[in-house]
């Protein structure tokens, strides 16, 4: 008995021992556990990633550049950046055919601002909220942030924002014109004299561009598309009147004939070559033009869009682009941390430098080589902040298809100006069921 009682007793000591080894084990193990999104294994023992990175073509080097800068500092991330087609409605279309396949071969998207509400509603774009808190979203424009938020969460980081304005040869115009009425005289006093062909280039051409163009002369006569309920109202003699603005310089002969086929590109080729008296483009324009190629460098002013009859200041379309990270990629952290250097005040301000596109960061605006380089920041930055955005509506894709189709039916003279308008209001009531 005396044996088997200390058989019992040994056995029972070997049992804690063991659970007490197993429960220190498990402790052990519990501590060294990596935490949601930590790596497994050492980051000097990674094998390298490489994300791919779709964009509209860039005609500087600033992408580039900023990809070289990006790889160098994490040599575990490569870059594959494809170019994509200058259109935008093309390039939204090739992201619409792909994301809907679920295509995991895309990891970082560039989007334009009107895209977000679409993107984010299909489920196709990874929220980022919890990566880029409050404070940090503080350091940014506002209109920029509204344009990456969707039913209350954020899913892109603002990488530039945009504002139409006004080009114009400081050469031969002292002073820019207020109003179109002022711009159609001035054109018709020079075109003919110091080589002037046309009064002014724009985007004519049947897609998104023209649709921005177009709502400039809405806006700026004090028209307008949807009221803050959501109310269709762009059928307002203001809205008709300010169209009418528009069609004028291509019925007068101040834009060339072939304006309608024009792009932002095109536009900028025939201003750059010294054709053009006015044109109406982007920011970016600005370095391409005062390059040391350019048969207009130093030749060149840039002012807020003039206004319709019925309207007190221009209203410059809201642009830009924004970075998000494909739900369907298979490398979202390297993605993220990709658009958050994009999006960082330093690559911001080779955006600005070399790209010549606007900054979201307002830190950027007070950057003292940044304003030597584009000194206009400063006096239109007003301009810029209340930029006019299009619809902000989940549909609106097909409000866009029916603008573009209207409005460049009109500027060709297929339809007047009250037809596209009473077209577009149809069109928009029914889209969303009003």
């Amino acid at each position: 008995m005396r044996g088997f009682r200390f058989l019992s007793i040994l056995l029972v000591a070997l049992l804690i021992a063991g659970l007490t080894a197993g429960c220190g084990g498990g402790q052990q193990s519990s501590s060294d556990t990596n935490q949601p999104g930590e790596s497994t294994q050492p980051e000097q023992t990674q094998e390298p990633v490489t994300i791919v990175y779709r964009a509209g073509k860039d005609t500087s080097e600033r992408t580039q550049m900023l990809i070289k800068e990006f790889e160098e500092q994490n040599p575990n991330i490569k870059v594959d950046f494809q170019e994509m087609p200058w259109s935008t409605d093309d390039q939204h279309n090739a992201y619409v055919t792909a994301l809907q396949a679920q295509d995991s071969s895309i990891d970082v998207i560039a989007m334009d601002v009107i895209w977000t509400a679409e993107f984010a509603s299909a489920g196709w774009l990874l929220p980022l909220g919890d990566k880029f808190p409050a404070s940090e979203r503080e350091k940014f424009l506002s209109g920029p942030i509204e344009a990456v938020t969707y039913n209350g969460e954020i899913y892109a980081l603002p990488e530039y924002t945009d504002a139409g304005v006004l080009y114009y040869r400081k050469d031969i115009i002292t002073t820019p014109p207020e109003t179109w009425e002022e711009l159609i005289e001035m054109s018709k006093e020079n075109i003919g004299k110091n080589g002037i062909k046309y009064g002014i280039v724009f985007q004519g051409n049947q897609y998104e561009g023209l649709v921005c163009d177009a709502l400039e002369f809405i806006h700026g006569n004090g028209g307008d598309v949807l009221d803050s309920s959501g109310n269709v109202v762009i059928n307002s003699p203001r809205a008709v009147e300010g169209l009418k603005e528009m069609i004028r310089l291509v019925d007068e002969k101040i834009a060339p004939e072939g304006v309608t086929t024009y792009m932002e590109e095109d536009a900028r080729n025939v201003f750059q070559q010294g054709d053009a008296l006015f044109m109406r483009n982007w920011p970016y324009a600005w370095a391409v033009l005062n390059g040391d190629d350019s048969p207009v460098k130093g030749k060149v002013g840039i002012a807020p869009l003039p206004h319709g009859p019925q309207g007190q200041a221009g209203a410059p379309t809201l642009g830009g682009w924004n970075l998000a990270v494909s739900k369907y990629s298979k490398h979202p952290d390297e993605a993220y941390k990709f658009i958050e250097f994009m999006c960082s005040e330093g690559g911001q301000k080779t955006t600005a430098l070399v790209g010549g596109n606007l900054p979201t960061r307002k830190a950027v605006y007070e950057d003292e080589e940044v304003l030597a380089k584009n000194p206009f920041y400063k006096d239109l930055y007003s301009a810029f902040i209340s930029a006019r955005p299009r619809p902000v509506s989940p549909f609106y894709p097909q409000i866009s298809d029916s603008m573009q189709i209207n409005f460049h039916k009109t500027l060709t003279g297929n339809i007047t100006a009250e037809e596209a308008i009473s077209n577009v209001e149809k069109d928009i009531k029914s889209i969303m069921g009003k």
